[in-house]
């Protein structure tokens, strides 16, 4: 029998060695797996990849666009005059996440061709009732006969980006044009002299009681402080637009901004920065900033009545120092400016200018009685030395030419109401307008209610935009009118283009079409038209994140 212990032993010896044996030997690596996939076609799927990624990056995240109009200039350049035309990125995840807000510069599917991509500044929201008056816009709130009025206020960093300069911006488009006598009227004038090489103006006050030193904004070329095309503009752009647009009809503009250095060389008795506003038949509006011996107010008053005045505050302008004084009147609100920083604030709503901003279109310039005029005031004694002055404009919005927004425009829930930053050049939800023509099933263009009664006649509705028979087509018009071959082309609100039968005129009277069946006595009849001046929330397709250009190499500018 053998011993257990010994049988132990002897097993624990084998698989000692048998270990020592397997360590010694030396260790074999597994066979390599072959590839799954070659070289070639590795390549191909990333390439692919990279597509999907591009392509779910446009659809999803950011788009690119090139700007083909005016409407949005000066903010986004479409100008065929100047052959500038801004590429924008578009932000389209933003739209999923969160509502559109006002102040947005929205991209959307335009409501008479959905197909096509616009681009307009979102102005107004759902469930609002908008009033455009006096170049702003107010959300109005209707009680039985009554009418409360709250003003859309542009936010600071946005309201920045849509000044617009006139003087000295205007000055440089007209060579030899008078600074003073010219441009700006100084009154007494032999007080006032000006240095030809810094454009600097130096004014000697004297002590007389009663006696008031102003320098007044005119522009008797281009007719004054008005809103004018061409303004907000590098000097060529502008003088391309300018030749152009020509003196169309305009509006004064109330909202202004006035920013000065003043170097006196005694502390003045008082320095005013006003925006004047004249119209017929009504109060004279004055709005200001007055400063008198170091405590400054911002002040609105209309007519002889007592000024509405804000608290005091400290301003003080030492004498033989240059001093950096700025004043705006903006959505019904005062601002004074000191060194480039905002001094004080004080609201205005209640002296307001809502209305009479309109010029009449035989007289497309400022008059003595019909004029707003921006304005520095001076009193005291001794020399005071005014250099770097500069007057901007606000964006003035208009009401003028759209019949469709006359009075209260109320936007629809879950809609939004657009404009563009160019307003006289803008076609926007002011004036969107639709046609509707029958059509047979042979395509010939008949009246919508004709074709209603025939099986298999239709009713098409699409964008109004027709051009003169007699010019080229435009890549937004529609219907396109061949009378060569009696035909018309439309393109309806889904963006399909259909091919019709149709003899039609474009010309004084409007778009006409003629009977498709001559009848006695019946004569070329107009398409019935409605207004389309919303856009819906689900066509709203983005927010515009970035100008950018590409040569010589990109360069990007943010939207506000």
């Amino acid at each position: 029998m053998t011993d257990p212990i010994s049988a132990a032993r002897t097993a624990v010896e084998e698989s000692a060695n048998l270990a020592a044996r397997t360590a010694a030997k030396p260790k074999q690596r597994a066979p390599k797996a072959p590839p799954l996939v070659g070289p070639v076609r590795y390549n191909l799927e990333a390439f692919g990849v990279a597509i999907l990624g591009a392509v779910l990056l446009k659809w999803f995240c950011l788009e690119a666009f090139q700007i083909p109009t005016s409407s949005m200039q000066p903010t986004l350049m479409g100008s065929s005059e100047a052959e500038i035309y801004d590429r924008l990125i578009v932000d389209k995840f933003s739209p999923v996440i969160r509502e559109p807000q006002r102040w947005d510069v929205t991209v959307f599917g335009y409501p008479l061709q959905q197909n096509q991509n616009y681009v307009k500044r979102l102005v107004g929201l759902g469930g609002e009732k908008l009033f455009i008056g006096g170049g702003n816009l107010y959300r109005v709130t209707v009680a039985g006969n009554e009418r409360s009025f709250e003003v859309l206020r542009k936010p600071d960093r946005i309201q920045e980006g849509l000044w617009k300069e006139v003087y000295p911006a205007r000055q440089l488009l007209h060579e030899g044009q008078k600074v003073l006598g010219g441009m700006l009227y100084a009154t007494p004038t032999a007080a006032w002299t000006e240095d030809a090489e810094s454009g600097s103006l130096t004014v000697a006050l004297e002590p007389v009681v009663g006696r008031v030193y102003k320098l007044q904004f005119k522009d008797n070329v281009d007719g004054g402080f008005v809103d004018r095309v061409w303004d907000g503009y590098a000097t060529d752009v502008a003088l391309a637009i300018r030749e152009k647009a020509g003196m169309r009809e305009c509006e004064i503009v109330p909202d202004a901004r006035i920013t000065v250095s003043v170097a006196p060389e005694q502390m003045l008795e008082e320095l005013a920065l006003e925006v004047e506003v004249r119209r017929p038949g009504k109060p004279v509006m004055t709005y200001g900033l007055w400063i008198q011996k170091g405590t400054a107010k911002l002040v609105a008053q209309r007519g002889a009545e007592p000024p509405m005045e804000s608290p005091g505050f400290v301003f003080e302008l030492p004498a033989g120092v240059a001093t950096e004084v700025g004043f705006a009147h903006v959505d019904d609100e005062l601002i004074a400016y000191r060194d480039g920083d905002i001094a004080r604030r004080f609201d205005c709503l209640d002296i307001h200018i809502r209305e009479g901003c309109e010029l009449p279109a035989s007289t497309p310039s400022a008059t003595g009685d019909h004029a707003s005029v921006p304005q520095l005031r001076l009193k005291g004694q001794g020399k005071v030395r005014i250099e770097s002055l500069r007057i901007d404009r606000d964006l003035h919005y208009t009401k003028r030419g759209f019949p469709y927004a006359q009075d209260l425009i109320e936007i629809p829930a879950d809609h939004y109401f657009m404009m563009g930053d160019n307003t006289l050049q803008s076609i926007d939800s002011r004036g969107w307008t639709s046609i509707e023509i029958g059509v047979l099933p042979d395509n010939t263009v008949v009246k919508p209610e004709d074709a209603k009664t025939v099986e298999g006649g239709r009713v098409l509705r699409g964008n109004k935009r027709p051009m003169p028979s007699s010019m080229p087509p435009d890549r937004d018009e529609t219907p396109v009118v061949i009378q060569s071959r009696d035909a018309l082309a439309m393109i309806d609100e889904f963006g399909e283009v259909h091919a019709l039968k149709a003899r039609a005129n474009v010309g004084e009277q409007g778009f006409l079409i003629e009977p498709a069946v001559a009848r006695d006595g019946e004569r070329a009849w107009a398409p019935p038209e409605d207004w389309h001046g919303f856009v819906k929330r689900e066509h709203v397709r983005g927010r515009a994140l970035l100008i950018f250009w590409r040569w010589p190499f990109p360069r990007f500018s943010p939207i506000r």
